[in-house]
């Protein structure tokens, strides 16, 4: 490892956590890219009534598992990072990959996200997912920090949306921590 976290080798893709999480190398930037997958996050009424887990299959040819909304009126997708395992001095984005069906319904009222960082800063958002294209992956962009040396404690990333009315069809494809290009 060269100075400042970055990683000189072309390592390739590495599943940590029993495929709950996957780490590889961003080419440009020589720094560490984290997806964490819905398993690994904390997906309120995440059991079968609500929630559909299935496997999919990833281009690298290995099955990974996604989270599909049935039904639920209190939307709340919740998830965290500790800071240690990301190159110190660079700069990251955190985005989650979400896909709505044709048939998804219920997304009248925007969803939040925010990203809280250890030293108590929070950057929030509204997003509306009417406009959102459907049948295909798309990243939410929570926000930005730098990682520096001191940093400890984890950086926590959330969607939600607690309107009380009923929606269905959103799939979780997990959440990116990279480095800013």
């Amino acid at each position: 490892m060269a100075a400042g976290g970055k990683i000189r080798e072309n390592k390739k893709e590495e599943f940590l956590d029993h495929k709950k999480k996957k780490r590889w190398v961003d080419e440009k930037s020589g720094n560490y890219c984290f997806m964490v997958y819905p398993r690994s996050l904390y997906v309120t009424w995440g059991h079968q009534e609500h929630w559909d887990w299935k496997c999919f299959k990833e281009t690298s040819d290995d099955n990974i598992e996604v989270v599909k909304l049935s039904h639920i009126c209190w939307l709340d997708v919740r998830g965290k990072f500790k800071m240690s395992d990301l190159s110190k001095g660079a700069m990251y984005e955190v985005v989650y990959v979400v896909k709505l069906t044709k048939g998804a319904d219920g997304w009248e009222l925007p969803i939040t996200l925010r990203l809280s960082l250890p030293g108590g800063e929070v950057q929030e958002r509204k997003v509306s997912l009417l406009e959102k294209p459907r049948g295909e992956w798309i990243e939410l962009n929570l926000g930005s920090f730098r990682a520096s040396d001191g940093d400890h404690g984890e950086v926590c990333f959330d969607l939600w949306e607690h309107g009380g009315h009923w929606k269905n069809g959103l799939l979780v494809q997990g959440a990116i921590i990279r480095p800013c290009n």
